[in-house]
């Protein structure tokens, strides 16, 4: 899985709504001195320094006392340690720092997702990175964003081996799922593939390129179905499916490729069937 690393305008950008908010409440909630701290950090983050931006930013949050300030200016931290400095294990420190010691619900939540991201994404710590989903999950209000998690649930499942739990929680999705039903079928193909149930693989694959073709398309699975008829030994039927669709295919060279490698195993394929697999 690929790193995320926002573009810094976002960060500067969430750093200069802080900075209103902090000077619209400077006679209640901070003091001149966290001002100061807070404006010195924006200027580390233009020049690039993000270690001085993430502990100036740290030190404001140890000064202001308003509870939801507080945190924001700790959250903005952790971002800038989890995304610049790349320092997971602190990250984490400060964003279960939020979760303990927010009064806002929505700082809390947004914590726990950060750190189950940083467990799937970052850590590739796929057991962590389920325990922490399944927290998630329940705190969540949005219906997409559920869904959304749901899924990557289901994909840490088979991630740790759990597959059988994977797929029952696919199944179980198929009564609710609105946003990501695509991506629902997708990962039960591929689970179905990774347990060698052939047959149920090719049903799920054409069933999702009948939902929407475009998507079977985007997600070169025309591909993944001929790597199917190709583990199942039946090379000409896997060739013919290249063949057939191969204006669904945009990486031409691999396209070639696999052209090739499909008739020379035909060319060198025994009269005999033997085994299947």
């Amino acid at each position: 899985m690929m790193k995320k690393k926002p573009a810094k305008k976002s960060i500067k950008k969430s750093l200069f709504v802080l900075l209103l908010a902090s000077v619209m409440g400077a006679g209640t909630s901070c003091t001149s001195r966290s001002e100061k701290l807070y404006e010195q950090s924006i200027a580390a983050l233009d020049s690039g320094n993000y270690s001085s931006a993430a502990d100036l930013l740290e030190k404001t949050s140890l000064l202001e006392k308003d509870n939801v300030q507080k945190y924001r200016y700790l959250g903005e931290a952790a971002r800038i340690v989890r995304f610049e400095l790349q320092n997971y294990p602190k990250a984490l420190r400060m964003f279960r720092t939020i979760i303990l010691s927010s009064s806002d619900e929505l700082q809390r939540i947004a914590a726990q997702e950060a750190i189950s991201e940083i467990y799937l994404e970052n850590l590739q710590d796929y057991s962590n990175a389920l325990k922490e989903l399944q927290i998630l999950e329940p705190l969540l209000k949005d219906s997409k964003k559920k869904e959304k998690i749901r899924l990557r649930i289901s994909q840490t499942l088979y991630l740790t081996g759990h597959s059988d739990q994977a797929l029952e929680e696919i199944t179980a999705a198929e009564k609710y799922v609105k946003f990501q039903g695509l991506h629902f079928l997708k990962l039960k193909a591929e689970i179905l593939m990774s347990e060698r149930r052939y047959k149920e693989t090719l049903l799920a694959y054409e069933e999702l390129r009948q939902k929407n073709a475009s998507f079977f398309a985007e997600e070169n699975l025309y591909v993944a179905v001929s790597i199917v008829y190709e583990e199942m030994e039946q090379y000409s039927e896997a060739l013919n499916y290249l063949l057939k669709n191969e204006g669904f295919v945009k990486d031409k060279a691999y396209y070639e490729l696999r052209i090739k490698r499909l008739k020379s195993k035909i060319a060198n394929k025994p009269l005999s069937k033997g085994i299947r697999k």
